[in-house]
């Protein structure tokens, strides 16, 4: 129907130039009536002008088109409804700016959702990093906790520290350097 629609308002007004427009007052008896040339007629003397407002309001073209589309579809579909009186291009003006208004407040519905998702997923996301980051530090503490105590008392004071091995030499009471036995650490650490 939406093709069907964008085709049928441009061909109508080409292939019968000379059609004479009828009055909005019987255009709408007529589609009260269900006649479709009476829709048809509606296209082709009011699709340009409804296109070009609602383009205004959106700024899109193609947004204003598939709006307008809807805006014919309900004329029809609610034909019964419409009094012969007024301006029929108004009326489509008033239904096109309604959709107009239910896109752009559903796009900002959008946006919100889209944002709070995106949000949710930094924070899950971090989350999975915190408690990875937790189970690692939790793994390397047990690990530390098995070390003997002067070990683990060198290993803490320089890693967690960052203290050097002339300071933590001075502080543990290690004659010589605590390089020498940091770097036993690779060939196993000498006992103290």
């Amino acid at each position: 129907m939406r093709l069907s629609l964008r085709r049928a308002a441009a061909p109508t007004e080409s292939l019968h130039p000379s059609t004479r427009q009828l009055a909005d007052p019987e255009l709408l008896e007529r589609l009260r009536a269900g006649d479709s040339a009476a829709l048809e007629s509606a296209l082709a003397q009011h699709w340009g002008s409804v296109v070009d407002y609602v383009r205004r309001l959106t700024s899109s073209v193609d947004t204003a088109e598939d709006i307008t589309q809807r805006a014919f579809c309900q004329l029809w579909d609610r034909r019964a409804q419409w009094r012969p009186a007024g301006s029929l291009r108004a009326l489509l003006c008033k239904i096109a700016r309604n959709y107009a208004i239910s896109e752009y407040r559903r796009e900002i519905a959008d946006g919100k959702s889209a944002l709070v998702f995106t949000q949710l997923g930094e924070s899950l996301a971090s989350m999975d990093d915190r408690i990875e980051g937790e189970q690692l530090r939790e793994a390397l503490d047990r690990q530390i906790a098995a070390l003997p105590a002067r070990r683990r008392e060198i290993l803490v004071l320089r890693c967690v520290h960052d203290l050097s091995y002339k300071e933590i030499a001075a502080i543990v009471g290690i004659r010589g350097t605590v390089m020498s036995r940091w770097r036993g650490h690779a060939g196993g650490w000498r006992t103290y």
